[in-house]
């Protein structure tokens, strides 16, 4: 037999329902912050980490190289084409049709780079992000939710745990006890 104040399995659910219902609300609030953070600072960074990297230069590089490839395939498949239409036999013999979408499948697009380099840019944000009071926060917030879920799994008295949980929310200004609305007064 249990003990009549020990903790049942339905009121560890209900603690466990509780605590999310109280927390995910205001991490969810952190994280948009931080996402603003982020964007702030990707707005202003992700040409900034390039030079500080130094991908600028092989970005340059290679933006002159496609360019000069284009140019260059552009010229290959109007030449060939042209001197293709000038005789049957040429046109017939031709081994394919040159075209100038037709690039190398294993070389390296400028726009593939800066995709990789926006991806890492904006990690590196988020690390930023992470120091900032928002991400300090919203670390304390994942924190806590951990340790009242802890605490719940932990627990084997109801009314401590309540207690318990309500110090530990007043930490971040959440009230664990939910408050009535005040009834509007009856009229006469």
């Amino acid at each position: 037999m249990s003990k009549p104040n020990e903790l049942k399995l339905y009121q560890r659910d209900h603690l466990d329902e509780k605590i999310d219902k109280k927390l995910t609300p205001e991490i969810e609030r952190e994280e948009l912050k931080l996402k603003a953070t982020v964007a702030k600072i990707l707005d202003k960074g992700t040409k900034q980490f390039a030079v500080k990297i130094g991908a600028d230069k092989i970005l340059a590089r290679l933006k002159k190289a496609e360019e000069e490839m284009r140019l260059a395939s552009r010229q290959a498949f109007v030449f060939f084409d042209r001197e293709a239409q000038k005789s049957v036999k040429l046109d017939k013999s031709r081994a394919y049709r040159f075209n100038k979408d037709d690039f190398d499948e294993k070389s390296v697009s400028v726009s593939e780079c800066e995709d990789q380099l926006e991806k890492w840019a904006e990690e590196q944000a988020k690390q930023v992000a992470e120091q900032t009071s928002q991400g300090q926060r919203l670390g304390y917030l994942r924190a806590l939710q951990e340790r009242a879920k802890d605490m719940v799994k932990e627990a084997t008295v109801a009314d401590e745990l309540i207690a318990s949980l309500g110090n530990l929310f007043a930490f971040v200004h959440i009230s664990w006890e939910k408050k009535l609305p005040a009834l509007p007064r009856p009229r006469k």
